[in-house]
């Protein structure tokens, strides 16, 4: 009888291994994604973006695959199609709308790949033609984005209150403003310097001097700003659509002998490395930034999604605001992410498939710090 029960569990064992190697993904915890990363290879804010998605993934249970288009959308569209053409084709795609190459693909990828686009969603026009996430196509599941608006009003309202804070007293005349956009076309800067407007539009004690464009770039806008200080020598604030050019402007104001964080104020958006440590010695006001955070947050949902709980409630377009670190609270994310050890973050505390109830994803800067395992 013994025998006879080893012959049969060497027989099973053996039917399993031929299943296992036969089908892999039968018993794969997690679905398999595909992010095809718009960036070049090196590039700070996509190598970041790559980062915290691979160590949500790892979290999650999720086996993710990521390719570089390296800022190339012909290459983009080109890795789409492989993916989709593939033996085994991802049950998920993510995808950046760069020069409209997304919104171009999802016609041709097959209904059985599920879609979601990342951090730029479609123009009018693409709407237009291609609809919204879930109609003309059901595999496109949603757009997340970044609150680009809000980013720019809350770089702007905290910039205010510091140089409120620094008078002690009441303004006497006019807060003077220099303003610094990515490019005049991109929508991201677009919409954070609209952001920076509707604060303006309300609050008549700023005076907008002037606006320039440094097309994202430090050296320029340090040149730029070298000379708008000297004509308008009364700035008191400058607005900056990302930390690169904001350090520029800083750069600017110390070899104009501004003292920044007493009568200058700078703000900037990404969360750059250096960008942090000058706001740690007071020298910036404000980053705000956690954006290339959106990929892993996009895994979260997928994670959700796999298990049976659906994000449709949420909207088919999901924007996801960004966060605000000051002097306030730079040590206790330095102390905790500074090293950018993102394999720290427990990831499953953002699901909500455990949740009876289904509460609003909570990304925030003080929900991100509390889910770090000690």
């Amino acid at each position: 009888m013994l025998g006879i029960d080893i012959f049969i569990l060497r027989n099973i064992i053996f039917i399993l291994c031929i299943i296992l190697i036969n089908t892999p993904t039968i018993l794969c915890a997690g679905p398999n994604v595909l992010f095809i990363n718009p960036g070049r290879s090196g590039e700070t804010f996509w190598e970041m973006v790559s980062d915290f998605m691979e160590a949500a993934a790892k979290d999650l249970d999720i086996n993710l695959t990521i390719l570089s288009a390296e800022r190339d959308h012909l290459l983009m569209a080109k890795l789409a199609k492989n993916a989709a053409t593939a033996k085994q084709p991802p049950d998920y795609m993510l995808l950046v709308n760069e020069k409209r190459a997304a919104a171009k693909i999802l016609p041709e990828l097959p209904q059985t790949i599920k879609v979601i686009l990342l951090n730029n969603g479609l123009s009018k026009d693409e709407k237009n033609r291609y609809g919204n996430p879930r109609e003309r196509f059901p595999n496109w599941l949603a757009t997340i984005v970044p609150n680009h608006k809000k980013a720019g009003r809350d770089i702007m309202r905290t910039l205010y209150t510091k140089v409120v804070q620094a008078s002690n007293s009441k303004l006497e005349r006019k807060i003077g403003l220099l303003a610094i956009g990515g490019n005049k076309v991109t929508l991201a800067s677009q919409m954070r310097l609209e952001g920076m407007l509707d604060v303006l539009s309300k609050n008549s004690s700023i005076h907008l001097y002037q606006t320039v464009y440094s097309e994202w770039r430090q050296d320029k806008a340090e040149a730029q700003i070298y000379g708008l200080l000297r004509r308008w020598p009364d700035t008191q604030l400058i607005w900056a659509a990302n930390d690169p050019m904001a350090l520029g402007a800083l750069a600017a104001a110390e070899r104009r002998n501004y003292r920044p964080g007493e009568n200058i104020h700078i703000g900037g958006l990404n969360w750059s490395k250096e960008a942090l440590q000058k706001i740690k010695t007071g020298k910036i006001a404000v980053s705000v930034g956690g954006h290339f955070m959106l990929g892993g947050w996009a895994l979260v949902m997928i994670h959700d999604l796999h298990k049976g709980k659906d994000f449709l409630d949420l909207g088919r377009e999901i924007t996801i605001p960004m966060s605000i670190i000051t002097r306030e609270n730079i040590s206790s994310y330095l102390e905790k992410l500074g090293d950018e050890d993102w394999g720290k973050i427990n990831f499953q505390k953002f699901s909500r498939k455990n949740k009876i109830i289904k509460p609003k994803y909570d990304f925030s800067i003080s929900s991100l710090l509390s889910a770090i395992e000690n």
